[in-house]
């Protein structure tokens, strides 16, 4: 009996250890164990979209985040954490839109597959880093890098000389965020209304300031061809400050003031008329440029925006003028409404879809030479309120142009009391 109860002990014992190392391998081979990276995307786009990417771009880190780390985006340096092993994905809702527009940060567990998603507004600061997982996304990046290549430092031109004491001025701002956002769009955009203002106005170099980017642009700051340089600088909060501050310190009251922004712009508080205008790794905030804008006093001020958002500007910029507002009489034209994004062209060529109509507007042509005529009243001379009629009838994308104006006792309709940008 003792042999037996022996024999049994030891098959039941035999079996429980043989159980336990099974276990323990199975274990351990589930945890050695990961889906790929392209398992990962094809579960994230099944879950999410199901199983359609449509015309979104999805990018995709090529290593595993880890268990704690943090992934940043332009405003926030802690927007994702990463709570588990994780594959992480960029998908960008709409190539071709200017940010701040919809976006997902996607993470999916490395051995699960569970996926977990976050709106977003803005690229990862790791954009370059990351890997086309479609080709919307492959033809993004390919823009990007292009996009990187024109920020390299260049020889510096001879820039011209600010010029004090005149009847107009007009201040070009492109922030661009980084080198990989900084579109090219933007610098034709610059270059388009650069080359209207000296050759259909008579503006001179000397009365145009220009705030770039980092300051610098590859292969020259030249935008209009003349072999000089025309960034003044780069395009930060202090610069733009200085800019704006110059102006008032040296247009008389019967001048002409024009601004022009073209890049990103986003909402400071979501859902709201709370604007920003995107600078170079800063941002500006509605109230805060609408200040800079209220001790310029001249006769007419004119402000054309392109930014996303950009119609969220509108009511800190009128409601800073001093009232009855004539001095200066001030006209607002904006890509987009406060709660959306503006975009590129989408057949015209690399420039933004708003700008581009409107500078062809009161330029009378287009920047390929093509005649435009939006004299609708047929007077000889393109107002405020027909070249922003033009431009919105001619505007194909998804944006919803606006204006505003300030004139007399109250904020009036643009449309009711048309302005020219002439000297």
């Amino acid at each position: 009996m003792r042999k037996k109860g022996w024999l049994v002990f030891g098959l039941g014992g035999l079996m429980l250890i043989l159980g336990l190392r099974w276990a323990s391998s199975s274990q351990t081979r589930g945890a050695g164990a990961q889906i790929t990276l392209e398992n990962a995307r094809d579960k994230l786009v099944k879950e999410l979209y199901k199983g359609q990417l449509e015309r979104r771009a999805l990018f995709a880190a090529p290593q595993i985040r880890t268990k704690g780390s943090r992934i940043a985006d332009w405003r926030n340096p802690a927007k994702l954490s990463v709570d588990d092993d994780s594959w992480f994905f960029f998908v960008d809702e709409h190539p071709g839109a200017n940010w701040e527009h919809p976006a997902k940060y996607v993470l999916v567990n490395k051995i699960s597959g569970a996926v977990r998603s976050a709106a977003a507004k803005t690229p990862p600061l790791e954009m370059l880093e990351m890997k086309g997982m479609n080709p919307e996304a492959v033809s993004q990046l390919g823009i990007m890098k292009k996009n990187f290549e024109m920020a390299a430092k260049v020889t510096t031109l001879k820039r011209v000389p600010l010029a004090r004491k005149q009847k107009a001025y007009a201040v070009l701002v492109s922030g661009g965020w980084n080198a990989s956002s900084n579109y090219g769009r933007y610098w034709k955009d610059l270059s388009f209304i650069y080359k209207t203002l000296k050759d259909k106005f008579g503006y001179t170099d000397s009365e145009i300031i220009v705030l770039y980017a980092s300051g610098s642009h590859s292969p020259s700051g030249d935008l209009d061809g003349d072999g000089a340089a025309d960034i003044d600088d780069s395009a930060t909060k202090a610069n733009l400050t200085t800019a704006m501050n110059f102006v008032k310190d040296n247009i008389p009251a019967d001048g002409k003031f024009f601004f022009y922004s073209t890049n990103h712009g986003g909402q400071e508080v979501e859902n709201t008329q709370e604007a920003v205008l995107y600078l170079w790794g800063e941002w500006i905030a509605d109230q805060e440029f609408a200040a800079l804008t209220k001790n310029i006093r001249c006769s007419e001020a004119i402000y054309v925006m392109e930014q996303c958002f950009s119609g969220g500007m509108m009511d800190d910029i009128l409601g800073a003028q001093t009232y009855p507002c004539s001095n200066p009489k001030v006209c607002i034209m904006t890509a987009a409404n406060f709660n959306e994004p503006s975009w590129g062209c989408d057949t015209e060529g690399e420039y933004d879809e708003y700008v581009y109509h409107w500078v062809s507007a009161v330029n009378g042509k287009t920047p390929a030479g093509a005649a435009v005529n939006a004299d609708s009243n047929g007077d000889g001379k393109v107002s405020m309120k027909e070249a922003h009629e033009y431009a919105k009838n001619n505007d194909s994308r998804n944006e919803h142009p606006t204006s505003g104006s300030c004139i007399g006792p109250a904020c009036d309709s643009v449309l009711n009391r048309p302005l020219l940008i002439k000297r």
